[in-house]
């Protein structure tokens, strides 16, 4: 069965060399446009690093039903929610969206190919001096496209551009939305294939959502301590040494709903 399932997650949102160099001159920035619009928290979550458990994001596919859109568990079914996507990334969910208006193209393109992948991409696009609103634009793109919808290119593409010009621009974007029809749409495509016996293939989407949903209902099962877990801090540069605080402060033994920052 593993086997089967070898390129299923290439598009994992793992580390970038001059990401975090990056985040934090925009963040310099935009810290309080982003706390607005309700994309801040979501955006320290690309600093997290997290590792993917692939053994139990191939089990739980297989309990998944199209029917439902829910997992059938022996306890009962169950489904990420709107409620869920809010309280994990803080993302929007309330917003008026009018998601047909990204399909139009920006304003301006961005150069995608033979710059090196995503390191090239922000070598290309990070700037000095003031932030402008194309290197915000450029910036909040490779976040959607890399570390929130994760494209099955594994590389920059301009797919997203319109979104995050968009955003940019100060215009809230329902992505809480987004982000849970695109985890459903992933499920499907999984659903589809194994009914058809076909290898699950790179396809793209937020299995880390998937893995932090996972890991917030089934820490117990899975012997997850949270209260011992620790994230790590955007006040330290690439080269410096890596700073973390504790994720959590509550007593894990009184099971409360628990952060929205935590992996």
């Amino acid at each position: 069965m593993t086997s089967n399932w070898s390129l299923a997650f290439r598009s994992w949102p793992n580390v970038t060399p001059g990401w975090r160099n990056w985040f934090r001159r925009v963040a310099g920035s935009h810290r309080a446009t982003w706390e607005q619009y309700d994309i801040s928290q979501c955006l320290n979550l690309s600093l997290s690093e997290m590792v993917k458990n692939e053994p139990m994001l191939i089990s739980v596919s297989f309990f998944w039903s199209d029917a439902i859109n829910a997992f059938l568990f022996g306890h009962g079914p169950m489904t990420p929610t709107l409620l869920d996507v809010m309280m994990l990334t803080g993302l929007n969910i309330t917003a008026s969206d009018r998601a047909f208006n990204f399909l139009d193209p920006a304003s301006f393109k961005i150069k995608t190919r033979a710059i090196g992948g995503w390191s090239g991409y922000v070598s290309e696009n990070m700037k000095t001096g003031s932030v402008s609103v194309r290197e915000h634009t450029a910036f909040l793109n490779m976040w959607l496209e890399k570390f929130i919808f994760c494209g099955k290119t594994v590389g920059p593409t301009n797919n997203t551009l319109k979104m995050a010009e968009t955003l940019a621009s100060g215009n809230p974007v329902p992505l809480g939305k987004h982000l849970l029809g695109s985890v459903y749409h992933l499920l499907h495509q999984v659903s589809d294939k194994l009914r058809a016996d076909q290898p699950i293939s790179n396809l793209g989407g937020p299995w880390w959502f998937i893995q932090l949903w996972l890991n917030m209902y089934m820490h117990k099962t899975m012997g997850i301590r949270l209260s011992e877990l620790s994230f790590p801090s955007e006040e330290f540069d690439e080269e410096k040494d890596p700073i973390t605080r504790r994720c959590t402060s509550f007593d894990e033994e009184k099971d409360p709903i628990t952060s929205p920052k935590l992996h």
